[in-house]
């Protein structure tokens, strides 16, 4: 396949989406906006598709015209940039250890100033221990091979250096229903040990960690599990949902906007931060007592 018909990579759609996103705030039409630049709706409805690639020059045309303020102009022609110049970070991994959309994810969350997540059943992926996230794959695939483990410890640890990163520390807002904390994930050693880790890890200041008591009823998203992901401050690029098989990442504006308002309402209903320490804390002591 010829590479101007490649399939968009994870950059080149989030520029597209800038460039709609652009365009929508100004009020204006395709027509409107293609008139000023002596486009037809076709060419402007295919960079906001990423059908095809826009680059720095189409981008600082679309700026200039729909009054794009400077610094976002330059964060998007960077991007368009790097979306052809930069290197397969990720493509050193392979399928058993990022399948599907989750590289996609996986690639953006590498690059994003926040990521808020939702769990119902387990830990957070960023928050686990290694012993607990490999009881968690040893109970999945039983025959894994020792490579794709190695590999998935590789990965998870360079997912999770971020978190503690000096210059730009990946900032982690996570909800968790009380269940993920009791399930006896590789007994009570384990689990003792995962607790403490989410204890310290609380006390960061860029990890925010909100527990969802376990009577709380019914709530919005009952049973959903996601992932928001931020590139921008307050900007929700996209939603990653994991499967049995595989994951969806999601990037469509009105869907990324229905996960974005479902996190806000459970922050609401969720212990505050405070709260959901000490919460954390007596589940702790009472697996320390099952040692």
């Amino acid at each position: 396949m010829p590479p101007s018909q490649q399939p968009p990579n994870v950059r080149q759609r989030r520029v597209a989406r800038a460039l709609r996103r652009w365009r929508n705030n100004a009020g204006q039409k395709l027509d409107e906006t293609g008139k000023q630049l002596g486009w037809s709706d076709s060419k402007l409805s295919r960079l906001e598709t990423a059908a095809v690639h826009a680059g720095p020059a189409e981008i600082i045309a679309l700026a200039t015209v729909l009054g794009v303020d400077e610094a976002e102009r330059d964060r998007t022609v960077r991007l368009a940039v790097s979306a052809t110049q930069s290197r397969d970070e990720w493509g050193t991994y392979g399928p058993g250890s990022l399948r599907g959309d989750l590289k996609d994810f996986i690639e953006d969350e590498s690059e994003a100033v926040e990521v808020r997540t939702v769990e119902m059943v387990l830990v957070t992926g960023l928050l686990q221990t290694d012993r607990y996230s490999e009881e968690l794959l040893r109970a999945w695939e039983p025959d894994l091979d020792q490579k794709v483990l190695d590999e998935r410890r590789r990965l998870r640890r360079q997912r999770r250096a971020r978190l503690d990163d000096q210059a730009d520390p990946l900032r982690l807002h996570a909800i968790m229903l009380e269940t993920a904390l009791t399930l006896p994930i590789g007994g009570p050693l384990i689990m003792a040990d995962q607790l403490d880790h989410l204890a310290t890890c609380s006390e960061k200041a860029n990890i925010t960690i909100q527990v969802l008591p376990a009577n709380l009823g019914a709530f919005p998203g009952f049973g959903t599990a996601y992932h928001l992901v931020y590139v921008e401050q307050d900007v929700a690029m996209a939603a990653y949902v994991d499967g049995l098989t595989d994951g969806a990442y999601i990037e469509e504006e009105d869907q990324v906007a229905a996960y974005t308002l479902n996190f806000e309402r459970l922050r609401e209903r969720a212990l505050s931060p405070d709260e959901s320490a000490r919460r954390i804390a007596e589940i702790k002591r009472a697996w320390k007592l099952k040692e």
